[in-house]
Parts: structure tokens; C-alpha cells; sequence
């Protein structure tokens, strides 16, 4: 009886044992992962902020040897402290707030109009033949082309800046769907067909998830015109927002709040720019488009 309870200890042993070498290793394995990804996370991070490191060595050099009149180069101090008193006192946060509420919904409805067009001339090529080349056309205009002709119909206010970012943002999404579909490989179509899909089923299992990382792409590019867009619009009429900071700052002749402004739309811009992009890769599961 001792012998059988020895050799079951000896054989518990062992497994604890062999667990034990196995478990390091994953351990081992994991962390040699995960300090090359952060090693590759913190060079790609160091790479990226060596320019504007650069650029704000050369900005307070000049500054400070007064290489260009202060009037029109602040101290970087200075625009540091100009933006924390406008972040304080509630005016930048305030007219940022402004901004991306024109933005958000200028961007809901040239994007949903954008998805809906672009899905019509992918599903139909006589749509694309018929009102493709006009829809284009127009919208290849820019938007401030459009600007005094959209003034005289819809006055200063809001209706003209969700309009124009609006038409802003509908050409990138409208041609990155309709391509998307216009492109997808014979073959799925030749599946639905054998499947016998309806159109909803084909719309659903096989159009749906190819346009997903199309609408990715697309929505990255809107938000960037779409942004830019504003704030042009804003700086020429408007009574509110980052835009009209900007150009507040200007005619008051405080480059200071220029300056501020304009990093502040940068960062904004920047963020938007990441965060899309991080979706677009999550999103690159979707595409049918594997090569098998």
C-alpha cells in the first residue's frame, strides 16, 4: 500500500513538474512578445515625435533670438499658457464643442447619403451610367467653389455649414462603397446564385460585409476633408467655433491664440485620423476579398 502511494506521489510530482516547465516557458514566450511589441511601440512612438521635437527646438530658437518679429512668432511658453488660460476659462472646450457638433452632424448626413449612393451604383451599373458622372462632377467642385452660391440660398448660419461639410464628406464614402462592390470577385456572386440568395440575403451575408472596411477607408477620408472644411468655413463665416477663434485671434492681432488654435485642431485631427484607422484595421476581417 506504501508502495502504491509513493509511486502516486512520484507520478503527481512529475506532472506538477512538467506543468510547471511548461507554464514557464509560455511565460518566458509571452514576455519576450510582449517586450518586442512594446519595443516596437515605444520606437515607432519616439520616431514620430522627433519632428515636432525639431520643429519646437527651431520655433523657440527663433523666438528667443527674435529672428521674426514676437508680434508674429510667439514664445512656445506663451502659447502654452494662452492655451491653459482659454482651456480655464471655458472658451476653447466651449467653441471646440461647437465645432464637432457641426462636424458630427454635417458627417451623419453626407456620410449616410454617401453609403446609400454608393450602394446604389454598386448594386446597379445603369444608376452609375445615368447619375454617376453628374453626382461626381459636382462634387469634385470644392467646397469653397460652392461657398457663395450656398451663402445666397442658405444664408451664415448653421444650414450652411452642415451643408457644406456635408457635401464634403459624401464623395469619399460614395466612391469608396460603390468601388468596393463594383470589385468584388466573380465568384461570391456565383455562390449567391447557386444558393439561390434573395436580394436581401445577398445584401446581407455577401454586399454587407465587403463594403465594411470600403466604408472604414471612406469614413477616414471625410472626417479629414470634413474637418478641414469646417474650420475654413468657420474662420470666414461664422460666430462660433475653433475656426472662429482662429480668426478672432488674427483680426485682434494675438498670434497667440493663432498658434493655440491651431494645435488644438491639429491634435483634434490627429485623433480622429488614429482612431479611424485603428478601426479600419479592426474592420479588415470583414473583406471577402482573402485571394482564395
Amino acid at each position: 500500500m506504501s508502495i502504491e502511494v509513493l509511486s502516486d506521489q512520484r507520478i503527481a510530482s512529475s506532472g506538477t513538474l512538467r506543468f510547471a516547465r511548461v507554464a514557464g516557458r509560455s511565460s518566458a514566450l509571452f514576455s519576450r512578445r510582449w517586450m518586442k511589441v512594446w519595443k516596437g511601440t515605444a520606437m515607432a512612438a519616439l520616431l514620430g515625435l522627433s519632428l515636432p521635437a525639431a520643429i519646437l527646438a527651431i520655433w523657440t530658437i527663433a523666438a528667443r533670438m527674435e529672428l521674426v518679429a514676437p508680434q508674429i512668432l510667439p514664445m512656445p511658453s506663451l502659447v502654452w499658457a494662452t492655451t491653459w488660460d482659454l482651456t480655464v476659462s471655458g472658451d476653447l472646450p466651449r467653441e471646440l464643442a461647437v465645432s464637432l457638433a457641426r462636424l458630427a452632424g454635417g458627417l451623419l448626413i453626407g456620410g449616410a447619403l454617401g453609403l446609400a449612393f454608393g450602394l446604389l451604383f454598386g448594386l446597379s451599373r445603369a444608376s452609375e451610367a445615368y447619375l454617376g458622372p453628374t453626382l461626381r462632377a459636382i462634387f469634385l467642385v470644392p467646397s469653397l467653389g460652392w461657398l457663395p452660391f450656398f451663402m445666397m440660398i442658405f444664408g451664415i448660419g448653421e444650414t450652411l455649414k452642415f451643408v457644406l461639410i456635408a457635401k464634403t464628406c459624401f464623395l469619399p464614402l460614395m466612391v469608396n462603397v460603390s468601388g468596393a462592390i463594383q470589385t468584388l470577385p466573380a465568384k461570391y456572386h456565383d455562390v449567391t446564385r447557386c444558393l439561390e440568395l434573395s436580394r436581401q440575403e445577398r445584401l446581407r451575408y455577401v454586399i454587407i460585409p465587403s463594403v465594411i472596411p470600403a466604408i472604414a477607408i471612406g469614413l477616414r477620408q471625410a472626417i479629414a476633408k470634413g474637418w478641414k472644411t469646417l474650420i475654413l468655413v468657420e474662420m470666414i463665416s461664422s460666430a462660433a467655433g475653433i475656426g472662429y477663434l482662429m480668426m478672432w485671434g488674427r483680426k485682434s492681432f494675438q498670434l497667440d491664440v493663432v498658434f493655440a488654435t491651431m494645435i488644438v485642431i491639429a491634435l483634434v485631427g490627429l485623433l480622429f485620423d488614429r482612431a479611424v484607422l485603428a478601426l479600419q484595421q479592426r474592420t479588415a476581417d470583414w473583406s471577402l476579398h482573402t485571394g482564395g
